[in-house]
């Protein structure tokens, strides 16, 4: 393959992450190919309500945070859904509490400080919150595969065919995960094993640098970043995660759960070393419009 030469690489292949101001009227939505902030929450809801966007767009113009709203399936009873937006199958070793799953919207929230924003969308059905910390609930630097050109957003993140007020936006799948005491049992020796990386410098087993690329045939068969590696699977997502304390707030962003989320979890369920030390106890699935959402997405 060609590479590239530097004087020909153009804005869609700029690995910076976006710096446009968050808005619900920019071509893509809000809070996804932009930098992560260190507070995450996330709450769903019953309904959505037509105050929504003029109150995200409040809130991201004067409160350094951005505000993301979706639709579930649930809401779309007496409309066409989005073709991408089909409930999840059931996975190997989930253990879902359904009053941590679903929901007709969603509000997802990221900021730079503490916020009790999402009490002003109302009472969430579930909600869950999180924090960025340097080596995530396991230990380990997460998210080092996502992509981040603008390119790669097209290729992997951002629909392109779909209902037509769903081109340019994307699907969020959450996943409310909780680690196993059986991990925090294990030595660090073994951490890395199950990983695939150095605890300590996030560098991939056998490597020196963070971002280097993984040489997969020298890594444990089953280790995560293995069998997560988009060369393994085939699939690319976006994905965020927070420490909720005792678990991960797994975020991730895609065009199409049913081609990339799915045989990626399934995947995982069954090769993955990481996999038996923790368990899903909720799960979602939601369409994030572009641009301010179609207003018959907020009629009842």
């Amino acid at each position: 393959m060609r590479r590239v030469p530097v004087h020909e690489r153009g804005p869609k292949r700029t690995y910076r992450p976006d710096s446009t101001p968050p808005s619900l009227h920019n071509p893509h939505p809000p809070g996804v190919a932009g930098p992560h902030l260190t507070y995450g929450m996330i709450g769903a809801f019953d309904a959505p309500a037509p105050e929504w966007p003029d109150l995200a767009e409040e809130l991201m113009r004067t409160g350094g945070m951005t505000v993301t709203l979706g639709f579930g399936a649930e809401h779309f009873t007496t409309r066409d859904a989005p073709v991408g937006l089909k409930p999840l199958p059931a996975f190997a070793g989930d253990d879902l509490d359904p009053q941590r799953c679903g929901g007709a919207a969603c509000v997802l929230i990221a900021s730079t400080e503490p916020t009790d924003a999402l009490t002003r969308f109302g009472t969430p059905r579930w909600q869950r919150h999180g924090q960025r910390t340097p080596n995530g609930a396991l230990g380990f630097r997460d998210g080092t595969m996502n992509p981040r050109r603008p390119l790669d957003l097209d290729r992997h993140v951002w629909v392109k065919s779909d209902r037509t007020w769903m081109v340019g936006g994307t699907y969020l799948v959450v996943r409310d995960i909780t680690v196993q005491p059986t991990w925090h049992d294990l030595s660090e020796p073994e951490q890395e094993q199950i990983i695939g990386r150095d605890k300590r410098t996030g560098a991939p087993l056998g490597g020196t640098r963070l971002f280097e690329k993984p040489d997969l045939q020298h890594l444990p068969a089953h280790a995560h970043i293995v069998q997560a590696a988009p060369r393994t699977t085939g699939v690319t997502i976006l994905r965020r995660g927070d420490d909720t304390g005792d678990g991960l707030l797994f975020l991730a962003f895609m065009q199409d759960p049913r081609r990339q989320y799915v045989p990626l979890q399934r995947r995982l369920s069954e090769l993955d070393a990481l996999h038996p030390h923790t368990t899903a106890r909720g799960s979602a699935v939601f369409a994030i419009p572009p641009g301010p959402a179609h207003p018959l997405l907020y009629a009842q």
